[in-house]
C-alpha cells in the first residue's frame, strides 16, 4: 500500500464536496460511463494487476474493479472521499512505472489547460502500461444507436460545432470541443506528453463523456 501520509496540495480548491455523489449523481448514463470505464481498465491489465484509479469519486468503479481481483489504490486530492492516497495528479506521490493501468476519469478538466500537460505527464509516469482518459465533450447533434448481439451498442454521432470557449463553472476549467481545447489540440497534447492513442470514442449513448485509450 503506498503512502497515505501525503499532505493535501496548497493551492488547489477543492470543487466537489462529498456529498455530491449521491443518488442523484449515478443517472443511467453515468452508470453506463462506469460500465465503460471498469471494462477498459481492466482489458488494459494482468490478471490481478494494480490500477491507480485518480479521482474515485462515490466509489462505483473501484468496487468493479476489485470484484474483478485487480488491485486497486485509489489517490484524490480531497481526505473527505477517503482515497487510499491524498496527493494532486501533477505531482503525483509515486514511484515510476507502478501500475500496469491508470484510470483518470473526469478529472483533468478540474485542473487548468496550463497544467493538463503536467499532469499527462505524471500519468505516463507511474504506469508501465496503459491509461484510460475520460474527459467531458458535451455533444450537441444526432446520435444514430445499433444494437447487435456480439459487439458493443454502436453509435454514429453528427455533431454540431462549439462557437465559444468554456468558462470556469465552479469545476471545470475547460471542456474537450470547445474553442481552444478541441478535440485536435487535445489530441496533439496527448502525443506531446509520450503516448500513443489506441482508441478514441464516445461511449453510447453518452452525451457528454469522451473516452482516450492511451498507450505509455
Amino acid at each position: 500500500m503506498p503512502d497515505q501520509s501525503v499532505p493535501t496540495p496548497e493551492g488547489r480548491d477543492i470543487q466537489v464536496d462529498a456529498s455530491w455523489y449521491g443518488r442523484r449523481y449515478m443517472d443511467q448514463e453515468r452508470i453506463i460511463t462506469h460500465w465503460h470505464q471498469a471494462v477498459r481498465t481492466a482489458e488494459r491489465c494482468p490478471e490481478g494487476g494494480r490500477v491507480l484509479e485518480v479521482g474515485p469519486g462515490n466509489g462505483h468503479v473501484t468496487w468493479l474493479l476489485r470484484s474483478w481481483g485487480l488491485q486497486v489504490d485509489t489517490l484524490d486530492f480531497d481526505p473527505e472521499l477517503k482515497p487510499d492516497i491524498v496527493g494532486d495528479v501533477t505531482c503525483l506521490p509515486l514511484a515510476d512505472k507502478a501500475y500496469d493501468c491508470v484510470l483518470a476519469a473526469e478529472v483533468l478538466e478540474h485542473l487548468p489547460w496550463k497544467e493538463f500537460g503536467t499532469a499527462l505527464a505524471e500519468l505516463r509516469r507511474v504506469c508501465r502500461g496503459h491509461v484510460v482518459l475520460t474527459l467531458p465533450a458535451p455533444f450537441l447533434g444526432l446520435s444514430l444507436m445499433g444494437n447487435m448481439t456480439w459487439v458493443d451498442t454502436i453509435a454514429l454521432h453528427l455533431g454540431l460545432p462549439h462557437w465559444k470557449r468554456h468558462r470556469f463553472d465552479g469545476q471545470h476549467y475547460w471542456e474537450v470541443g470547445k474553442r481552444g481545447t478541441e478535440r485536435r489540440v487535445v489530441r496533439k497534447a496527448i502525443l506531446q506528453a509520450g503516448f500513443q492513442i489506441e482508441h478514441e470514442y464516445r461511449p453510447a449513448p453518452s452525451r457528454y463523456c469522451l473516452f482516450f485509450l492511451l498507450k505509455a
